[in-house]
């Protein structure tokens, strides 16, 4: 530290020679004083550091141990935001949708915005000033290839408005060369519309790599209808998982958090998931590879049995064999793709007549109608045939149909007993799954537990008064896992109006356990 500095010990007072490499925010005299104070500021300090090499390229490490529910990282601001590259049009202000009748064009650029909207994002300061006339939309389709241009003129008005904060926009990385192999509309097609769109003096190499690490980094934010996408700083370095220890969450202005889902070992890597925990490995490899360029080599996608779950098995199709099947990996090597083997009897199968057989249930699934008890349960009763019961496809109905269970009028109390203990085993079931396969995905956990204590609850109330309170406290503690996960949702989410609906009910059910506990002189809770 310069001798210049005016920073003081905060364990003596006396001039600081040291600081915190991590935060960089405290200060020290000497090594001694920072080793002697780490046992307090390091329950403070920002948990990780950054780490660099060749195949991860920068990513964060754990310094120390992180408890679940900790707050790893978090940023109040993105980058930059605005609405996806496919889009409709929709109010530059709110990404309302707009039609024809709703659209009300901004007077100074033309730009169309909702009735409620006055003001919008720079694109409109950058309209006015590149462009020799106002913008005129007059097709209300959905995609519209005039806003391919507004997240992107966003990011390039930081380039005068806060040089500061384009560089660091400008250090993350864009896989412009994959793109331009790979996407449909790649960065050099977008670049060379706003050059034509607008009379910039920005190279199209500078515009195209704006474009590409918009792509690469964007997180879908789904805060408004439709959502709009969102680049941040911190966030843009964390490394995927399939299997993330980190639970990604949004403020209601727009902010990132990230929270330990699972406890975090010093010299962890620190993780989030950037596809579809849901989908089957294949389908996750691809998307990532497609959107993110890489190749996945999490844990869980080198696993074939995603930590024993047998999340992608087949049933063997030998009658009178009962074991499961997958192949020796998912990760290709060459043009070969391993056989699915039979863990019982060692029959195999090839992989493509595998892969067709999915492709054909996936249509099915895809084509079915939605909300529907019926055929859900006839989905999980034709394909459970072939397929493990906790398969990917499998799965996904029986999330779908927990939920749909006691959905309608007049809800839970007045569904039979039969449905109400399908509801309650479903639930465990799948949320047995979740917590093994995926425990950083709050949302839908903190969902298939808040449908299972109504379950729970409800099946109580239908018990005589000793089995009701054994049923109320279970509930009760369902109730409790379920808030714990979604009460850092916003209002604006489902999610957190169910948190807020979640803290009522472990209100009621525990009135309703001392009124009990008073009026029967029942053992306390």
């Amino acid at each position: 530290m310069s001798a210049e500095s005016q920073e003081l010990c905060t364990v003596c007072g006396m001039a600081a020679e040291h600081k915190c490499s991590a935060c960089k925010s405290v200060f020290y005299c000497s090594r001694e004083h920072q080793k002697s104070h780490w046992k307090v500021h390091g329950k403070k300090c920002i948990p990780y550091k950054i780490a660099t090499n060749e195949v991860l390229g920068r990513h964060y490490v754990a310094i120390r141990n992180i408890n679940v529910g900790e707050v790893v990282f978090q940023e109040k601001n993105a980058l930059v935001e605005g609405p996806p590259l496919e889009t409709g049009p929709v109010c530059l202000g709110c990404y309302a949708v707009l039609t024809p009748k709703s659209a009300v064009p901004c007077v100074k650029c033309g730009w169309p915005l909702c009735g409620l909207c006055r003001d919008h994002g720079p694109e409109c300061e950058f309209t006015v000033k590149y462009k020799d006339e106002k913008v005129s939309i007059t097709d209300f389709v959905f995609p519209h290839p005039t806003y391919r241009c507004i997240t992107t003129i966003r990011a390039l008005h930081l380039r005068e408005a806060d040089p500061g904060l384009y560089e660091k926009f400008l250090n993350l990385e864009d896989h412009a060369e994959e793109q331009e192999r790979t996407s449909l509309f790649t960065p050099r097609f977008v670049a060379q519309f706003i050059k034509r769109f607008f009379k910039i003096d920005v190279t199209e190499q500078e515009v195209a790599k704006v474009v590409g690490i918009l792509q690469v980094n964007g997180h879908e934010v789904p805060l408004t209808e439709p959502a709009y996408i969102a680049v941040y700083d911190i966030s843009s370095i964390v490394e995927h998982s399939c299997r993330a220890n980190c639970s990604k969450s949004f403020t209601s202005n727009g902010g990132i958090v990230a929270r330990a889902a699972i406890p975090i070992k010093k010299g962890h890597h620190i993780t989030i998931c950037y596809t579809d925990p849901l989908w089957g490995v294949e389908n996750r490899r691809h998307h990532l590879a497609q959107t993110k360029f890489f190749q996945c080599m999490c844990e869980r996608c080198i696993d074939p049995t995603e930590f024993e779950t047998m999340y992608n098995a087949i049933k063997c199709w030998n009658a009178d064999c009962n074991g499961h099947a997958l192949p020796k990996t998912f990760i290709k090597s060459g043009n070969e793709r391993p056989d699915y083997t039979c863990n019982a009897c060692s029959s195999t199968k090839s992989f493509d007549a595998v892969e067709e057989m999915m492709e054909q249930i996936g249509i099915h699934l895809s084509q079915m109608k939605k909300n529907d008890m019926e055929q859900c349960r006839k989905f999980i009763q034709e394909y459970g045939k072939f397929l493990h019961e906790n398969h990917y496809y499998i799965t996904d109905v029986k999330l779908a149909l927990a939920q749909l269970i006691g959905q309608e009028n007049p809800g839970l109390p007045g569904i039979s007993d039969d449905l109400l203990q399908e509801k309650i085993s479903l639930c465990k079931h799948v949320s047995q799954l979740l917590k093994k396969l995926v425990p950083a995905e709050n949302r839908v956990l903190g969902l298939v537990l808040f449908e299972l204590h109504a379950a729970i609850a409800e099946c109580g109330r239908r018990l005589d008064p000793g089995e009701l309170r054994e049923a109320l406290l279970e509930s009760k503690r369902i109730l409790a896992e379920s808030y714990e996960l979604l009460k850092y949702e916003p209002e604006a989410l489902p999610e957190g109006k169910i948190a807020v609906q979640a803290h009522k009910n472990l209100q009621h059910i525990e009135t309703i356990l001392k009124v009990m506990h008073q009026n029967i002189s029942m053992p306390p809770m």
